[in-house]
């Protein structure tokens, strides 16, 4: 019997866009909160530089549907996938978003390098962590 995976991680990365980037950012961190735990959609999101780099993770038609928002969503520009495949379960399923936007710059990177410590590979490469 051949295993199929239902789990879908998608990687992208856009670029910022708008007035208050600041505001933005936390209104786009609440809300990837607020519906990816609905939709059992986890993940990482970080900003930095005036981009977004973000890993979902979850049921394929959720993520899919969580992506198919984000590219309609004019916060963002550029978007580009940077890696998507199906897995055979979440690496972050313990929360609804991990976010990080800092004030300071090298608080959310060493914050980064502590949750993707125990990561894959596949997924350390897309994160500025080293």
């Amino acid at each position: 019997m051949i295993h199929v995976s239902a789990f879908r991680r998608v990687i992208y990365t856009s670029r910022a866009v708008g007035e208050d980037k600041r505001a933005d950012q936390e209104a786009i961190l609440a809300s990837s909160r607020r519906n990816n735990g609905m939709d059992g959609v986890s993940g990482i999101l970080w900003i930095g530089d005036g981009e977004y780099r973000q890993l979902l993770e979850g049921p394929a038609d959720s993520v899919h549907e969580t992506l198919s928002r984000i590219m309609g969503d004019p916060r963002h520009a550029d978007i580009r996938i940077l890696d998507d495949r199906m897995t055979d379960g979440p690496a972050f399923g313990e929360w609804a978003m991990a976010g990080l936007p800092g004030d300071r710059p090298q608080d959310a990177t060493e914050r980064l390098r502590l949750l993707l410590r125990n990561a894959d590979p596949t997924i350390r490469q897309f994160f500025p962590v080293d």
